[in-house]
Parts: structure tokens; sequence; C-alpha cells
């Protein structure tokens, strides 16, 4: 985003996606035909991929990228309430115990925070609160999509070609909203002009996680896989002190909510 002013890279990355997952569909075998799975499946994309992303990496240029990640390990919360409705899966006492850890920690983080940072070249968010609001829109928006993606699974049963459908869904949905507001050209001219290799490593990244975690249904429930993403918390933290050390700091506040959230994730990962 530093060298993007215009663009967080949402389709950039989601085009990536695309041709990433599609090269790989061609090597995998096809399930048999599930008009409800696929619409599932492509209802994720929408939920997900467009929403979530779109919620998220907003957050991110706002409040920056470990906040913003901090913010992603309530997915299992909210992938856990709609899994019990949609799913009939269930929680212990045990893991609303580890909820109720995540939450603390996450209310530490926000109350530590004034002011929002901003990335270079962005524009201020109109409140600090706008930034949060973004940010906690994206994990309710993944936690949705991680049961509608295991609901879809269940009748269309492909990794790869469950994550293609709801990529292409996502990337026809945000090309037609450009095409509706007459950007389309300058979102063409933003992404291939001068190509950002960084959103297309993200991309490839992404895709990569994509795979990872549709193979993860197959075993364990949907908030189990949005409680063990939720972790990337702690890479972020990692990664951003190393590479980003203007735009992010770990201090004591930072730190406590670290160590409340891997809490949680471990006395709920203890109850399974």
């Amino acid at each position: 985003m530093r060298t993007s002013p215009r663009d967080n890279g949402l389709w950039m990355t989601i085009f990536v996606n695309v041709l990433f997952l599609g090269a790989i569909g061609l090597f995998v075998s096809t399930p048999n035909w599930s008009t409800s799975g696929i619409a599932a499946l492509a209802a994720a994309g929408v939920v997900g991929v467009v929403g979530g992303r779109f919620s998220n990496l907003r957050a991110i240029r706002y409040v920056g990228p470990t906040r913003a990640s901090v913010f992603i390990t309530g997915t299992p919360l909210v992938a856990a309430v709609a899994g019990w409705i949609f799913l009939d899966e269930t929680l212990g006492i045990v893991d609303g115990l580890g909820g109720a850890l995540v939450i603390i920690g996450l209310y530490i983080l926000i109350r530590s925070r004034s002011t929002a940072e901003l990335l270079p070249g962005s524009t201020s968010a109109p409140s600090p609160r706008i930034g949060y609001v973004y940010a906690a829109a994206a994990p309710a928006l993944f936690g949705l999509a991680f049961v509608i993606r295991k609901w879809g699974l269940r009748s269309f049963d492909s990794a790869v070609l469950g994550a293609l459908i709801g990529a292409v869904t996502a990337l026809v949905l945000l090309t037609l909203i450009d095409a509706g507001r007459g950007g389309i050209r300058m979102r063409l001219v933003d992404n291939f002009e001068e190509l950002n290799w960084w959103f297309v490593g993200a991309g490839v990244s992404i895709s990569l996680a994509l795979i990872s975690q549709f193979t993860a249904f197959e075993f364990v429930a949907a908030w189990v896989v949005g409680l063990l993403q939720g972790t990337q918390v702690l890479w972020v933290m990692l990664l951003s002190s190393v590479f980003l050390r203007t735009e992010e700091r770990i201090d004591l506040a930072v730190v406590t909510s670290v160590v409340l959230v891997a809490g949680g994730v471990t006395l709920i990962v203890a109850a399974l």
C-alpha cells in the first residue's frame, strides 16, 4: 500500500487468486455437479472475499496491520455461533472461557489506542472509530463465510475448485461495481500500468491460504478453522515489527493482548 496510495490491493489479490487457483484447478478432479453447493461457495466468495477482505484491507490502512489482524481473532466466535445454528456444531464451557479471553485481549488493545496510525499516502478516516468499525466487520464476515463454505463443500467437495468459485464470483462482482461507477479504466490503470508486485505476492500467499483453509474444513469444525487461522496475528506482529517499524510498535498493551488471545486460543484447542 505504500506505493499504491489509491488502491488497497483487493482487486489485484483476487485477480491473482483466480489465475493461481484456476491453473491448479486444471489438475484436480471435478466432483459431481451440485447447484446448492456451488451457489453456497459463490455466496461465500461475496461475503468473505469481497466483504471480509475489503473490510480487513480498509482497516489495515486506517489502524495498521497488527491491530487489524488482532480483530481477526474474533472470527472463530462468529463461526462458532453460525456453525451452531446452521451446522449443528457445539461449544462447551472451556470454549466460552477461551472466547472471553480473546474479547478481553481485543478490548485492552483498542483502549490503548486513541488515534489510528495510517499508512503513508492514505486519507484520514472520518474518525479513529471508523477504522475499528472496519476491523470489527472483517471477522464477522469471515466467520460467516467459513460456515457457508463448509456447508457448500458438503455438496461440492473440492478445496481448490471451491476456493476458485468464490474468487471468480468476487472478481466478477468487484468488476461490475467498478463498471457501474465508471471506474473500471482507472482500476486497470492502477493495477497494470505500474504493476505492484507486493499485491501479486499477497495474492499468491492468499491463494495458498485458501487451499489450506478449504482442505481443513474436511477435518475440523468451521469455528476451529477460524480459530487457528486467527493466530495469524502472532505472525503479523513479528513481521510488522521487523518490516513496518514506522507504522507498528510492540508495547505492553499489545503484548498483553497477544498473551490473552493466545491463552484463549489454547483453551479452545485444549477442549477439542
